[in-house]
């Protein structure tokens, strides 16, 4: 580059040189020419002369300066496209491209702010149903360990140790896994099952309950869905123990007046042969003995006519805690079984009728002081009825209960489960001596009340009668009560 400015300068240096020579040269023609007066015509020939001689090496240093400089400046051109780039050129794509890294970035860090506090909210959410619903609802991984389990899981199964997250399936459970959950692996869905879940501790229970696999990154997960079928398994037990003795009841009364017409006459002959017959001769005790089994038919028939007839109750206030204390009373005065009432004070009058409540209460004390007087001595203890009064566990708390519940408690041998589900109907009966009927009178008058009573028998003997009956607040204010009307 510098060697191409020098042979500019050179080439300027020389034209400005041939141009003074030029000038001296037309000079001198000139001064010739006219110091000698030289012919017109051959002074034009001198003049061109000395022109041409200096004008021609005049153009050719004028055309090699031009060259010259075109190609310092195409020269120029080269070396600012190669001119090496200072250090905030050179950085400056990097730095462009960490700039929009920190743009990305700063985008990416919003989105998961914003993300997590969707996933907070959304989490939120889930938890708030899961704890709301009513069905026990429980995530099991693959070594049988609980990831969630809500509240109503905890409830149904009576855990009572705070979260069960992460502790043994089989814990939660009480040791007795039902043999659903013994084997999920492989499980997509399983349909709806009901079972009894028997706890090694507590009343058995009636579940429903579905099983279901779910895939997460983390592995496969068992969802299990359940709930406390127990309740509704004892309406559908009692609305159908009510269809059947309604049904039972209507067939009794039709077959009950045949019989009765049929046993007066059988009786009338019978009583005319007694009066025949001496009645210490072999004939006249087979005739009392045929008249002693006409007369427990006739007591049999009577007590069917009276469970089938539809009694009209009279409604009233009853006190509840005199109503046990007085059915105590009544059997402790034949029996020689200690029977003991408990019933705290400020309870709420019952919405009864007192004559037939007060019968079916006699029916259920004595029927536990007779089974605490056979079962009892054979486990070395002595027999024991206990009646009790509280206010009913779906009321506690309110300040005007609508429902009481009496219990009958004896220490005898229990019931069997199979002897449970029938011992409410007609003419069934365990006992040498009896018609099968009390029982079924109590079912009956508590219905009709619009109550219900249901037994239970703990494990290693004792039977346990409920029943749940309605107070005054049943309708209305106490001053709406003191009625009467059909059952």
């Amino acid at each position: 580059m510098i060697q191409l400015l020098r042979l500019a300068f050179l080439f300027a240096f020389l034209i400005g040189l041939a141009l003074l020579v030029h000038l001296r040269l037309k000079l001198e023609a000139a001064e010739s020419i006219i110091a000698n007066h030289v012919d017109p015509r051959i002074a034009s020939v001198e003049w061109r002369l000395a022109d041409a001689g200096t004008g021609t090496l005049l153009q050719i240093l004028i055309a090699g300066s031009i060259v010259v400089l075109l190609i310092a400046y195409l020269r120029i051109l080269q070396q600012a496209e190669r001119r090496p780039l200072t250090s905030t050129e050179a950085l400056a794509p990097l730095t462009n491209a960490l700039r929009e890294l920190k743009r990305q970035e700063a985008l990416s860090r919003v989105e998961k702010q914003q993300a997590e506090v969707q996933m907070t909210g959304m989490r939120a959410v889930h938890t708030t149903v899961l704890e709301g619903i009513g069905s026990g609802v429980l995530t099991v991984d693959a070594n049988d360990r609980i990831v969630t389990c809500n509240r109503a899981a905890r409830d149904i199964l009576g855990w009572s140790g705070g979260s069960a997250d992460g502790r043994p399936l089989v814990e939660l459970f009480k040791g007795n896994l039902p043999v659903q959950l013994t084997n999920t692996e492989g499980n997509e869905h399983s349909s709806r099952v009901e079972f009894e879940w028997i706890p090694t501790r507590g009343a058995p229970k009636t579940l429903g309950m579905s099983i279901s696999a779910i895939h997460t990154p983390q592995g496969q997960l068992t969802a299990v869905l359940f709930s406390d079928l127990t309740e509704v398994k004892r309406l559908q037990r009692t609305a159908d123990l009510r269809r059947h003795l309604a049904q039972l009841g209507e067939v009794s009364a039709g077959i009950a007046h045949e019989f009765r017409n049929n046993m007066g006459a059988m009786m009338g002959y019978a009583r005319l042969i007694a009066h025949d017959v001496p009645p210490d001769s072999g004939a006249g005790e087979v005739v009392q003995a045929m008249m002693g089994e006409l007369s427990q038919m006739e007591h049999l028939i009577r007590d069917l006519l009276e469970f089938s007839r539809r009694d009209t109750l009279d409604l009233a206030a009853v006190d509840a805690a005199g109503l046990i204390k007085g059915a105590a009373e009544v059997v402790a005065a034949g029996m020689s079984v200690p029977i003991r009432v408990t019933a705290p004070a400020g309870l709420p009058a019952l919405r009864a009728d007192e004559t037939h409540l007060r019968q079916s209460l006699i029916n259920l004390v004595r029927n536990g002081c007779e089974a605490a007087r056979e079962g009892a001595p054979s486990r070395g203890e002595p027999p024991r009825v206990t009646v009790s009064i509280t206010v009913d566990s779906t009321q506690r708390g309110t300040t005007h209960p609508r429902m009481l519940q009496i219990s009958v408690t004896d220490n005898g041998p229990g019931i069997d489960p199979e002897v449970r589900r029938k011992i409410f109907l007609p003419f069934f009966t365990t006992k040498d001596e009896g018609t099968g009927m009390g029982l079924a009178h109590v079912h009956k008058t508590v219905t009709a009340h619009g109550g219900e009573v249901s037994v239970e028998t703990a494990t290693g003997g004792g039977t346990t009668f409920l029943l749940r009956l309605p107070t005054v607040y049943a309708e209305g204010p106490p001053s709406s009560i003191s009625i009467a009307e059909a059952a």
